[in-house]
């Protein structure tokens, strides 16, 4: 049985993806368009959650590699390859499911790297800039496309999109980025709080310690 914290955080993440999933088909996305992209985005999120570095988050990364999201609505564990194989499927599909391309595309700028996370961060470095070309190319933006063109800024990929489907998911994104660094907060509270009883185990004497030698 999980912590209720850690409860409370993966139930509001779910409340989340079911807003998202309500507001795609409210504005006429396919289902596919809609059932990937909360795919990409349980990807993104567990492999955020299970690679953080900070100590404090041991347990919850204990807890969520139990059920991590992709697991626990998609029936499986291999995002880190499935990821991909999804992206090339839309890739091959063109403006049929462009929605969902550009979804996957900024999963990848906002560091999603799974299978090429033990490869080659190279390789995903080419990947990346290939998609965003073939997204512009789609969307009327360039004549042709370059395979080796490089990475455009972040920030330039954050702004550029038309799509609502995309700023619906990235809303999703933030909310629960901002729920995550809440959890951390509290996370780093705790451990303070717990250790506060022993910062004065070892400390310098309140006064100096004088001593007084009488010769004969």
């Amino acid at each position: 049985m999980c912590c209720p914290r850690y409860c409370q955080f993966r139930t509001k993440i779910l409340d989340l993806l079911n807003r998202f999933e309500q507001q795609a088909k409210k504005l006429h996305f396919s289902a596919d368009d809609i059932h990937d992209a909360k795919y990409a985005f349980c990807a993104l999120l567990d492999e955020t959650i299970v690679t953080q570095p900070d100590p404090s988050y041991f347990n919850l990364q204990n807890a969520w590699l139990i059920s991590p999201l992709q697991l626990s609505l998609f029936g499986s564990q291999l995002a880190g390859y499935r990821f991909f194989e999804i992206l090339e499927q839309l890739r091959s599909r063109g403006k049929d499911r462009l929605p969902a391309l550009e979804v996957f595309h900024y999963c990848l700028l906002l560091g999603f790297q799974g299978k090429y996370r033990i490869e080659s961060i190279e390789n995903l470095n080419h990947l990346v800039a290939r998609v965003g070309d073939e997204i512009d190319y789609l969307k009327g933006k360039k004549a042709a496309f370059s395979p080796f063109a490089a990475i455009p800024d972040q920030i330039k990929h954050m702004i550029h999109g038309e799509l609502p489907f995309f700023w619906i998911l990235i809303f999703l994104l933030l909310f629960a980025l901002l729920s995550f660094a809440g959890l951390r907060y509290m996370l780093s509270n705790q451990s303070s709080h717990a250790l506060a009883p022993y910062q004065n185990v070892i400390s310098a004497p309140a006064e100096e310690a004088h001593i007084t030698i009488y010769l004969p």
